[in-house]
């Protein structure tokens, strides 16, 4: 889809990103099958500090900035439904998605046990199902309602938000 708002495009290639980081921790959890994966091997150590950095630093981000900057809107004209059906998906990820990131920086510091290695794949498995569902909607519904409803100065405010709350 071709975006004429940058806050759709930057939503965008945010949801690409995490399906990348996604992608790597499938392969993550199909090396490792039922056995712990070799913690000593830089790609893995990278890719569960990646995983543990996009969760802290964009995941909570991304879905504060659309529960109070973007669901608001979509309020103010009428159509709350999408943005209840998307933050309580929101309510559901979070918890998990924090509980990944937990394993992922205690395995990195740390080790991990044979249990941590099976609660982390079961997390693991369960995020990778629902943020992909959850992005797909978004995807479908939420930036192209955005992309109806947004005016030119209204994408610079959104842009210009979402930039400051990057840090």
């Amino acid at each position: 889809m071709d975006f004429r708002y940058s806050i759709s495009r930057i939503l965008h290639d945010e949801h690409r990103a995490t399906i990348e980081m996604l992608d790597g921790v499938e392969d993550l959890l199909a090396r490792g099958g039922r056995g712990l994966p070799d913690l000593d091997a830089p790609a893995t150590r990278g890719m569960l500090t990646s995983l543990a950095a996009m969760i802290d630093d964009e995941v909570s981000r991304h879905f504060a900035f659309e529960e109070t900057e973007l669901f608001s809107r979509l309020d103010d004209i009428g159509d709350s439904g999408i943005g209840a059906h998307l933050t309580h998906e929101h309510q559901a990820i979070l918890p998990v998605a924090e509980r990944v990131a937990g394993l992922a920086r205690g395995a990195v510091a740390n080790g991990m046990t044979e249990g941590d290695w099976e609660e982390f794949r079961a997390l693991a498995a369960e995020l990778i199902e629902r943020m992909l569902s959850h992005i797909q909607k978004e995807e479908m519904a939420l930036l192209p309602m955005l992309e109806d409803t947004l005016d030119p100065e209204q994408d610079l405010a959104l842009v210009e938000s979402y930039g400051s709350a990057q840090g």
